[in-house]
């Protein structure tokens, strides 16, 4: 990355030597194993860790100055008592949908959703008064721009005493188990500080306007293959984490990794390189955990979505390539209708 880095393979003994393994690779693959010992044994470098660490501190302080003063916390959820498997959410001007969220959640186990506000304008604490009040929502208040990376990283501190786990998703990802409840599955990862749940995306149906009912019922079709559903998002055990650096895979205490929902690790090539991280599996794993991701929703949605960008400061979306893993054979998938009965029955009251 630099030349201070390259100084690590002269006078690093574990990085000269790697560095002499890659120089004698007799091909390809021994070239590429070489490579990836080396990025490996580079993130686990104090000093490389401890930048990343200092960096992300920095913007932690940058916004809580921003803040200071606000009373922006609601918070009514039973004190002293600590939660087995709970939310964190980012959500701006997705009020519409937030009673279906939040019921979904509840009804697969969740005993806890911290939903942090970035500025909403639509009513949103009006429609979470009710949880609130209940205490199966506490409410924070997160202004500014580009603060999603913050956020999680806020709710993953205050957590740590709170909560064994933590699901940390967006407001268009479903977690559920096809299983049981989260808390009867999760109890067979103690051992692992996180597990790195796959999505499954879903398009718009067939929708061109924003139709009325739950979002369950009204997408139910996905590509019959797509690279982006081995993407993942992370259940972490909160006293286990490190810092969050990137939005779908943290770093982890210790040098630990995620794992899959069979055990196996997820590498997270780069953790360590600011704001990076490549949080994919092989190939796609959703028989004991899996996120519906309703990507796009209704092409009202998408245009909705393409204007505001990615919450994490990617560039504005292409309206063209979000589009594009919809456009080859489709399937219906129903897998969530156990969940989808559920709320259905309470939305409306």
């Amino acid at each position: 990355h630099s030349k201070r880095t390259g100084l690590l393979f002269v006078f690093n003994r574990r990085m000269k030597k790697l560095y002499k393994d890659y120089l004698n690779a007799a091909n390809t693959e021994e070239k590429l194993d070489a490579c990836s010992a080396a990025i490996d044994a580079y993130e686990k470098l104090f000093f490389v860790r401890s930048r990343v660490w200092a960096k992300c501190f920095a913007e932690d302080i940058k916004l809580f100055l921003k803040r200071v003063g606000r009373n922006n916390v609601i918070d009514k959820s039973p004190k002293g008592r600590k939660d087995y498997y709970s939310i964190v959410v980012i959500v701006k001007n997705a009020a519409r949908y937030m009673r279906e969220y939040i019921l979904f959640y509840e009804a697969t186990g969740a005993d806890r959703i911290y939903i942090y506000d970035n500025e909403s304008t639509d009513n949103l604490k009006a429609v979470l008064k009710p949880f609130i009040e209940s205490g199966l929502v506490v409410y924070r208040y997160w202004p500014g721009n580009v603060v999603q990376r913050e956020a999680y990283r806020d709710a993953v501190r205050r957590t740590k005493k709170k909560t064994k786990w933590l699901a940390i998703v967006d407001d268009d990802e479903y977690l559920f188990s096809p299983k049981g409840q989260m808390p009867e599955q999760l109890k067979n990862f103690e051992d692992y500080p996180g597990i790195g749940v796959n999505w499954v995306v879903f398009g718009p149906n067939g929708h061109d306007r924003r139709p009325e009912g739950m979002i369950m019922d009204n997408y139910t079709s996905r590509p019959k293959d797509s690279y982006v559903n081995c993407q993942i998002k992370s259940v972490v055990q909160p006293e286990r984490v490190y810092t969050v650096n990137q939005v779908h895979y943290p770093i982890y205490k210790g040098g630990k990794y995620s794992v899959n929902e069979k055990g196996e690790i997820i590498g997270n090539k780069h953790a360590y390189v600011y704001r990076e991280g490549r949080a994919f599996t092989d190939r796609n794993n959703s028989e004991i955990f899996r996120i519906n991701h309703y990507i796009t929703k209704s092409l009202e949605d998408l245009e909705e979505k393409c204007r505001r960008g990615y919450p994490d400061g990617s560039p504005y979306a292409d309206f063209e390539v979000q589009l594009r893993p919809f456009k080859g054979p489709q399937i219906y998938d129903y897998s969530i209708k156990p969940y989808a009965d559920i709320v259905r029955e309470k939305v409306q009251e």
